[in-house]
């Protein structure tokens, strides 16, 4: 009988652990992306891959947001009745230069590509939709969907950018101008949670 030593045994409960955190980190986000392409499953006819190529084929970046290095997640709600229509078309995380109504437009011209249903609780959508350039840094992890673009011929600045003016002007107490970069970064990653307690601070005057 082969014999298992000390150092086996750790190595074996360290990767046992390992995929534990790993299975832990994949659930918000991974969850809800599942969750929308159970949902899409059902509901779009031809399912959610189906959905994902008439997304990718009809929506584009638009090329005033491209200039102007306008990235984030946009994060449409709305409503699909049991007959197959659309409506209540929301962006709940705006990120304007035309990208909402590229949005917009997209999911009003998807009725009648609905399979039906008997049960309301199969008709309400919020899918998370990014628009992100090559070469600049921030957090992929929670889109279910992402248009990607070629940046505009010079390097826009990354997350880290923007996190490191709002440190600096929090630190500062120059609230107002902490909140100019807390507000980008909301747009590019809308469930941070730590941006939105960071906004409420700055509006509070640097109160908790």
């Amino acid at each position: 009988m082969r014999k298992v030593t000390p150092l086996i045994i750790v190595l074996l409960i360290f990767c046992t652990l390992g995929e534990g955190v790993a299975q832990e980190q994949k659930s918000i986000s991974q969850k809800r992306k599942d969750n929308i392409i159970e949902l899409l499953n059902y509901r779009y006819k031809g399912g959610f891959y189906t959905f994902e190529k008439l997304f990718n084929q009809t929506v584009g970046y638009p090329s005033v947001a491209v200039s102007n290095c306008i990235m984030g997640i946009a994060i449409v709600s709305f409503r699909v009745s049991c007959e197959g229509e659309v409506y209540n078309v929301k962006i709940k995380t705006p990120l304007g230069y035309g990208i909402d109504d590229e949005i917009s437009y997209f999911f009003s011209n998807t009725s009648g590509q609905w399979n039906t249903c008997n049960d309301d609780k199969y008709s309400r959508f919020e899918v998370p939709i990014q628009f992100k350039l090559s070469g600049t840094e921030t957090n992929t992890e929670d889109a279910l969907l992402v248009i990607e673009q070629d940046n505009p011929g010079y390097l826009c600045n990354g997350d880290e950018y923007y996190i490191k003016k709002m440190e600096k002007f929090m630190k500062k107490g120059n609230y107002k101008r902490a909140i100019q970069y807390i507000d980008i970064l909301i747009k590019r990653d809308p469930y941070n949670s730590h941006y939105y307690e960071q906004k409420k601070i700055a509006v509070n005057g640097g109160k908790k």
